[in-house]
């Protein structure tokens, strides 16, 4: 009789398979890539080709679904430590404000919390590109003038970081996959940046959501466990 697998047995067996397709198809991309170098310094004049820079953009975007394969993949290996989450988060937007603020676009830090000492267990590397995603993708969502609230709540049982933004929104056709990997709405875009961030929030025990309402906002609802 065969062995029924777990859901973490499939879930292993499903990573390695993709570790593997990364790693084989990277070594020939590099290889093209590296050709690709070699020919524009000989051969200056193929830049002049009609297909140049569409086989350049191309290759770029093979390196960034590898890339995103990779973190993908990876997304549920965490290396936890406290985190004194209010420092993490003001520290983390001083950072981030000053790109913004040169694409016109606001970041506004709001907690609704009074306790300011919260700690929680976190993998910060993984939280920062989780966070990064979330911020790219409003981003890209409002117009010039722009506003992205990243705010902070507390409910029973759980910490909560919200990602609002003043964007285009999205439509109610495409709400019930946003997650899924591989699918995306986007010209150029790899399907794979939501299915990070929802793999590095339920590693961590926790849960992402979102609503949205076309041509208003969207939220994007950070949920992690607190006591």
């Amino acid at each position: 009789m065969s062995e029924t697998k777990t859901i973490e047995q499939i879930k292993q067996d499903y990573q390695f398979t993709l570790s593997k397709i990364s790693h084989e198809i990277r070594n020939p991309v590099t290889l093209i890539n590296s050709y690709l170098q070699f020919i524009e310094r000989a051969h200056p004049e193929a830049e002049d080709f009609e297909y140049w820079a569409d086989i350049q953009d191309q290759m770029d975007f093979l390196k960034k679904l590898l890339d995103e394969l990779s973190l993908y993949n990876n997304s549920w290996q965490l290396h936890r430590k406290p985190v004194h989450i209010f420092s993490y988060l003001e520290k983390f937007m001083q950072e981030l404000t000053p790109t913004y603020q040169y694409l016109g676009i606001r970041l506004i830090f709001e907690n609704h919390i009074p306790e300011t000492d919260i700690v929680l267990s976190l993998d910060t590397i993984k939280i920062q590109q989780a966070l990064l995603n979330l911020i790219r993708n409003a981003s890209e969502s409002v117009d010039k003038d722009g506003v992205i609230h990243i705010i902070t709540e507390k409910e029973l049982g759980a910490f909560l970081i919200l990602i609002r933004d003043n964007g285009c929104g999205i439509q109610p056709e495409y709400q019930s996959t946003i997650f899924d990997p591989f699918i995306t709405y986007k010209d150029n875009g790899t399907g794979l940046g939501l299915a990070i961030v929802k793999q590095i929030i339920q590693a961590h025990g926790g849960s992402v959501d979102f609503s949205s309402q076309p041509g208003v906002e969207t939220t994007f609802i950070l949920s992690f466990p607190y006591p």
